[in-house]
């Protein structure tokens, strides 16, 4: 029995979803004949058709009471008392109300379109950087190995070999260790299609595939006893296998020329793998761990180290065997090792690295110009919810309930959040792109951003909490609305109450606090960025170009080689029409950290001391091309060659250090790895941008040549504009040497420029959201006074037959909009002052709390409130007072 009812309201409830248009036409047609016939029977009566008609409607009774009661008695629910009903009549409701007022709409859409667009953009970015994990399996397990020293607990340096071997050959914890080299670029020379061209190669040991769980498209990786230079295998990228060898399956075991010297092809990758560590690379060379390798000298710390944890191992269990390994090596090596030892963090905190407080602040901005225009647009619909009281009040009166009335109001707001959350992604689309092209280089993991599924949940979610923000506020509002008084009010309009102006005076002054907090961190990027690029580094970077030329070892083994070939490629360069000055430098300035060697000297009372400096190789006109002053002394000669004494020039900085009595000309010191003397002094060079000095020596090529193939960089000052120098360089390098390549063409200005990126990319974004929630901090204040003075027609006019002038209607307009600018500038300072030390980081030589930006923000913000609030308290002043009173 029981079953038997189930099935029965089963079978009711299909019918009623899937015939219900069926029923009705059936119920509608039935009743119609029914009607039908009774007029066909008055009018055999002889009763007029018309008259027939009106009598038989008459009988039958309400058509519409009918059909709901044989709608009831058919179990299907009347469309008009269906709920779905009620919401499509709420959207119908809604988009014809947005069609009367086109200005709100547009007005509503374009804000809600700026704040869910910019936030959308910013989080795509975030997802990408800080959200997603990185592209691998388990990526969890991923760890990078650094080298701690002891008395900087935070350091976190590269690793030598042989600490390395050590490291690997003693613990268990993890299925696989590698190293990769990335202390500097590594390139090769190729010849593709009889064009030859530079690749970027990357050094690797054993294990480094094994660590990224990558498997090889053909062939094999490296193993354990190819972990020496000559064993000449390669792993090629997709793309190099595709170029070189148009994507031949059987390039494996193949050979390939790089650099003048044979590789065998072992392997090719597919397509998808990507190094987040070293980032894109066109082949994979071994990279050499022996023991009598020149580089693996306990002390050389030069190599990046990788792992992946076991399964169920923690790091902090990982760690406790690294310390193991640790505390022997320096027991056995105290010379290099008594104050190191590995550490490990996780991969994905390495990579991603400051980028992390940058994208959090950014994000943090775009919420809140987001919240200002949520403010912004609730502030609009309560005003226009207390100019539309005697609408709802009517609706109210005809049987709406305070429910059905809310949910109208909510229904509205949901379908301008719906449509500006439309606009939206559109502007998201355009907000990545413009981030992707103004992102700086250091922005980690930037060429993983894409658009994803993600994307549009994130932006349907926040369009709903967003219309629900906005939407709840007019809701609660009419729902307590007083019909008496809404309908009594009849057309001269409502003030909305002292309540109604207190809350729209609230959400303004609201808006005008998070300005102010967008504002103030506008203002201390923007004069740390001022700071930032009026900071002296040292160098001269106008007109100036560089590019490297790298010498192949199967040509240029002998040190004479290679030293002949600059100096004669120099004096080509030199030759040519409006070129200053040419040299060249192992490392350029403003680049960063690089060969931090000892540097020692005898004090006036005999003793040995010491400190770390930066070591530099220097070629030809270096110090002029650069313009680096010369202090005392002397430049290198090119007499100052391998046959001569060793010498140095140092930076000011390193004499005043050795030499405080300022006589350094002549003086012995450690330098650039032998003793020298020092035969000039130059000015100190910042090694980044924000101006870090550090003590510098310099060697010249041509006594230094013999030390390793040295990688220079050129280094050309022209007299204008240099877009032609690059072909004439290409051009003599072939004339010396036709298979090498112009690799890595920059200038200065450029280097420089893409060193301060990073600060110029939060500027830009914190700025842009600072201008935005300013304009929106102003439409606030104009739309409230230009709202209110609308309202107040009457009392302004009376004011004004009283007697009132027009500068005190002015002033009663004006200082209203002060008020409320001057209540949110009091609470902006405050948040402003409690997460300006979210930019410590992130600025340069300005305190988060700098008077100048505390003071300046405030007063501008309130001559922008003070200009929003004079053009409706203008309008107010041109009342007319017999037309006011009028009207009352």
């Amino acid at each position: 029995m029981a079953s038997s009812v189930f099935v029965h309201r089963v079978l009711r409830w299909l019918r009623e979803r899937f015939m219900r248009r069926t029923i009705s036409k059936n119920i509608t047609d039935e009743l119609s004949f029914h009607v039908a016939q009774r007029i066909a029977e008055y009018e055999r009566a002889g009763t007029p058709p018309v008259e027939a008609r009106r009598r038989a409607l008459t009988r039958f009774g309400n058509m519409d009471a009918v059909i709901d009661t044989c709608h009831a008695v058919q179990h299907v629910p009347h469309r008009k008392d269906h709920l779905m009903a009620g919401i499509w009549q709420d959207l119908r409701v809604a988009a014809r109300t947005m069609r009367h007022s086109p200005g709100f709409a547009a007005i509503t859409i374009l804000t809600l379109a700026l704040g869910i667009g910019a936030n959308t953009a910013v989080f795509t970015v975030l997802n990408s950087v800080l959200l997603s994990p990185l592209p691998y399996d388990q990526p969890e397990q991923l760890v990078r190995l650094v080298t701690g020293w002891d008395q900087f607990p935070d350091s976190r340096g590269v690793l030598s070999g042989p600490d390395f071997v050590d490291h690997r050959a003693g613990v268990d914890a993890f299925q696989h260790l590698a190293v990769l080299y990335t202390y500097r670029e590594r390139g090769l020379d190729i010849t593709a299609g009889g064009v030859p061209r530079r690749i970027r190669a990357l050094p690797i040991s054993s294990g480094y595939f094994e660590v990224y769980r990558a498997v090889p498209l053909l062939g094999r990786t490296l193993t354990l006893d190819e972990e020496r230079e000559s064993a000449r295998v390669a792993v090629l990228s997709h793309h190099l296998w595709q170029e070189i060898a148009g994507g031949d399956p059987d390039v494996v075991g193949s050979g390939i020329t790089m650099d003048g010297v044979s590789y065998t092809v072992i392997g090719v990758m597919p397509p998808n793998f990507l190094d987040v560590v070293a980032g894109e690379i066109d082949a994979w060379i071994p990279q050499d761990l022996q023991p009598d390798y020149m580089f693996n000298g306990r002390g050389n710390t030069y190599l990046t180290g990788i792992g992946r944890l076991k399964a169920g191992v923690s790091q902090t269990q990982a760690q406790a065997q690294l310390d193991v390994i640790s505390a022997n090596l320096k027991v056995q090596y105290p010379e290099t090792n008594e104050q190191r030892s590995l550490k490990i963090y996780p991969m994905f905190e390495e990579v991603v690295g400051s980028s992390k407080t940058m994208l959090f602040v950014l994000m943090g901005a775009a919420g809140l110009v987001l919240l200002i225009a949520c403010v912004n647009v609730a502030n609009l619909f309560l005003a226009r919810s207390v100019g539309r009281q005697r609408e709802l009040a009517v609706r109210s009166a005809l049987g709406a309930g305070a429910v059905r009335l809310a949910r109208q109001l909510l229904t509205e707001g949901l379908v301008l959040a719906g449509a500006g959350g439309a606009v939206g992604l559109a502007v998201t689309f355009v907000g990545v792109r413009f981030l992707l092209a103004i992102s700086p280089q250091s922005l980690a993991r930037a060429n993983e951003v894409s658009f994803d599924i993600g994307l549009l949940g994130f932006t349907l979610v926040l369009t709903i909490v967003t219309g629900l923000m906005f939407g709840l506020v007019p809701a609660l509002w009419s729902a307590r609305l007083n019909l008496n008084d809404s309908l009594r009010d009849s057309t001269r309009g409502t003030t909305g109450g002292v309540r109604g102006r207190q809350m729209r005076g609230a959400l303004v002054s609201s808006q005008m606090a998070l300005a102010l907090v967008l504002l103030v961190g506008a203002g201390l990027l923007m004069k740390s960025f001022v700071t930032l690029l009026r900071t002296d580094l040292g160098v001269n970077a106008e007109n100036v170009t560089t590019f490297e030329v790298h010498l192949p070892d199967a040509r240029y083994g002998e040190p004479e080689q290679r030293i002949r070939f600059h100096l004669a490629f120099q004096d080509r360069l030199r030759a040519l029409p409006g070129v200053e000055a040419v040299g060249a430098t192992s490392w350029l300035p403003v680049a960063g950290r690089y060969h931090s060697w000892g540097f020692r000297w005898e004090n006036v009372d005999g003793e040995v001391e010491g400190m770390s400096a930066q070591n530099r190789v220097v070629e030809g006109d270096y110090f002029e091309a650069m313009g680096i002053s010369l202090l005392q002394g002397r430049t290198f000669t090119r007499s100052d060659d391998v046959d001569a004494p060793a010498v140095t020039i140092i930076s000011k900085s390193a004499a005043d250090r050795a030499f405080p009595d300022g006589d350094a000309i002549g003086r012995q010191v450690g330098a650039v790895g032998e003793v020298r003397t020092v035969v000039g002094v130059v000015s100190d060079v910042a090694v980044n941008h924000r101006g870090g000095f550090q003590p510098t020596a310099y060697a010249p090529h041509t006594e230094f040549g013999d030390n390793r193939n040295w990688a220079l960089i050129q280094v050309v000052k022209t007299r204008g504009e240099s877009s032609g120098f690059l072909n004439a360089a290409r051009n003599e390098l072939a004339a010396v040497d036709q298979s090498l390549v112009v690799y890595h063409p920059r200038t200065m200005d450029t280097i420089m420029g893409r060193q301060v990126a990073r600060d110029r990319f939060a500027l830009i974004l914190m700025g842009i959201f600072a201008a935005v929630a300013l304009t929106l901090a102003a439409i606030g204040i104009y739309g409230v006074l230009s709202y209110s003075v609308s309202q107040r027609t009457q009392e302004i006019g009376i004011r004004m037959a009283l007697g009132a002038r027009a500068v005190e209607v002015l002033r009663i307009v004006v200082g209203q909009g002060l008020t409320l600018a001057v209540l949110g500038i009091a609470v902006g300072v405050g948040g402003a002052f409690a997460l300006s030390r979210l930019l410590d980081s992130m600025v340069f030589g300005v305190s988060v709390r700098d008077p100048l930006i505390f003071t300046t923000v405030p007063i501008m913000l309130g001559a922008v409130a003070a200009l929003a609030g004079y053009l409706p308290a203008r309008r107010a002043t041109r009342v007319d007072p017999m037309e006011a009173l009028r009207n009352e």
